[in-house]
Parts: structure tokens; sequence; C-alpha cells
């Protein structure tokens, strides 16, 4: 017999023993009404079960809270559906945690991965990094295109409103493929923040839904905010992809640009576009535009420095920008929107 091992009874009430030895759902739940058991994701009618299975988390979670939830169990479970291609499916729980009172959905697969789901239909995408920042934006589909990044009305839109619904109710979003981990979370200060990692390799997706268990107090309206914010983005692409970061990613091989070392020199910003930038963007590698120091930018200024690179195909993806006052994002989102509507009339 077995020593007793507490890390083994908990992964049995779980039922992961029975699953990797059946592979199909776990036929009966814990007693703690603390998780809905694992389910295995092959179908649509899969995903119903799980979704039906929230009823076994109790009820300490908040009625629009626990709506949030489904609709998250819902949206994550069916990509793994259409999207995967694992010809085992994809393994799914949720969690209520008492003692932080929060919520939690998890679901992995061992499928293509997400770079390998959009690169077919955004052949532009050069590492995973840039198929997960893509993922996370509205309209963004591995099975439908429509301008540069932006699908029909409603394909498109899973993994951008259950990101939305998770920092917008004080909870974090982390999205896994392959090499590279993007976690998105509340800060009080600037909203929504973004984390970028890069990890040992796992084959295929994996997504986490963390929701503080009365975190979401009108699920409708926030569900039209979401509506709103994929609206406006499907207008105009190139505004709703910037990346405003709180701080420079902890990755490798970044090109890193100081502006405030020559904000508002139109002339040394053309010279550092064309030799710096450009070809770093070019060669599919990511940039980091720093204006630490500088208070604003002027709409010119940004012109001269980023109105060429913002057409070239994938650069919204391969652009951070760090340290930015209200102003200077206002100018960039400005220079963004002119590119995106110059790119959509060539």
């Amino acid at each position: 017999m077995s020593p007793y091992n507490p890390a083994n009874v908990y992964i049995d009430s779980m039922g992961i023993n029975y699953v990797l030895e059946h592979y199909e759902s776990t036929p009966d739940w814990d007693n703690s009404r603390q998780n809905t058991g694992l389910h295995v994701i092959k179908t649509h009618q899969d995903v119903t079960r799980f979704v039906k299975s929230v009823a076994q988390l109790g009820s300490g979670p908040g009625d629009e809270t626990m709506d949030a939830l489904k609709y998250g169990m819902a949206e994550l479970g069916r990509n793994v559906v259409q999207h995967s291609n694992s010809p085992v499916g994809g393994v799914a729980i949720a969690q209520f945690f008492p003692d932080r009172n929060s919520l939690q959905i998890s679901i992995s697969d061992c499928g293509q991965g997400i770079l390998s789901s959009l690169n077919t239909t955004y052949p532009e995408l050069c590492n995973d990094l840039e198929g997960l920042k893509l993922a996370i934006l509205p309209h963004v589909s591995g099975a439908f295109r429509h301008g540069m990044y932006s699908a029909s009305e409603n394909a498109g839109l899973g993994l951008f409103f259950t990101k939305e619904i998770c920092w917008r109710a004080g909870g974090t979003f982390w999205l896994a493929s392959k090499r590279a981990l993007l976690g998105v979370t509340e800060n009080e200060a600037v909203g929504m923040e973004r984390v970028y990692r890069r990890i040992n390799t796992w084959d295929g997706t994996s997504v986490t839904m963390d929701l503080p268990a009365t975190g979401v107090v009108d699920f409708g309206g926030l569900l039209s905010l979401c509506r709103t914010l994929a609206a406006e983005a499907q207008k105009c692409s190139g505004p709703a992809a910037l990346d405003f970061l709180t701080e420079v990613p902890e990755l490798k091989g970044l090109k890193i640009i100081s502006v405030g070392d020559f904000n508002e020199d139109v002339e040394a910003a053309a010279t550092v576009r064309n030799n710096e930038i450009t070809p770093t963007v070019k060669n599919g590698n990511m940039v980091v535009l720093d204006f630490k120091g500088s208070r604003f930018a002027t709409q010119s200024f940004i012109h001269a420095l980023l109105n060429d690179v913002f057409r070239l195909p994938a650069s919204i993806l391969r652009l951070s920008f760090v340290n930015c006052t209200r102003p200077t994002e206002e100018a960039i989102r400005a220079v963004a929107a002119y590119a995106a509507s110059y790119r959509q009339c060539v």
C-alpha cells in the first residue's frame, strides 16, 4: 500500500486519477461543494454539462458573479471544441475558494496551441506571445477574417469578453500556450495591467479565470460595456490593440528605446524609427518604447516616430509602451487610428 500523502487525497477528491485512467469526466464530485469535479471537454454537450455543474459550488458566491462564471465556462469550453484540434479534448474545473472568497475556472488542452490556430488566418504572427496578444483582442478568430484584426460581428469575442470581465471585476485572467504566458489583472492606478512571461513549453492552451465571489455587481451592464468596446474596436482596430504597460516585461531579446532622451525631436524620431524600430519589427521582435521623463508627446512627434511603423503587418503586436502619461497615450492612439484607416484603404 502506498504511504499516506495529503496531496494525493486532494488530487483524488478532484478526480484526477479517474480522468487519467478513463479519460472521461469524473462521475462523482467531492462532498465539500467547493469544486465541480473534472470535466473532459470534447463536444458541445460536454460544455453544457460543465456549465450546469456550477450548481455544485454552493451559495457563497453572488448571483451576478455566478452568471459571469457560467459565461466564462461556456465560452472557454467552446474554444476547446472549436479551435484546439485536440483528439482527446480538454479538461476543465470550476472551484470556489472560501478562504479568499473567490471563484476560479481552469481549462487546459493539449491541442495545436493558439499560434497554430491563428496562423492560417493571420500568417504575419511570428511567435507564441504575439498569438496570445492577438487572441484577447475583440473580433479575432482562427476561423474568420475581415480587415486586419477583425471578423464577423459576432465571431472572435470569447477571450476578449472573459478577459474584460475578469479584470473589471477585480480578478485575474491567465492565458498560456506553448512557450508564452499572458496575464491580465486590475491595477488601481492605470486600470488593466498585463503581465508577459516565457514559460516551459505547454503543448496546447491553458486558460484560468479568477473572480472575487462578489466582484460582479451588474453582469448585464458589464456585457453591455464589453459589446460597446468591441464595436468601437471593429470600427478602428489600431487603438484597440495598443499595448500600454506599467513596467518593462521580463522577456529576453527586447529592444528597449528610451524615448525621453529625444522627446519632441522629430528628426531624431525619424532616425530611431528607420534604424531601430522598423528593422526590429520587420524581424518579428518586440520593441518597448519607454516614455519615462516625458510629461507629454505631441501628435506630430508620435507621427514621425511611429506612423510608418504602425502600417507594417503585425507591428501593433510587437510594440509596447511604458511610462506614458495620459496626453502621450492619446497621441499614440490618434496616430494608430490614422495608420489603421490608411491600411483599410490600401
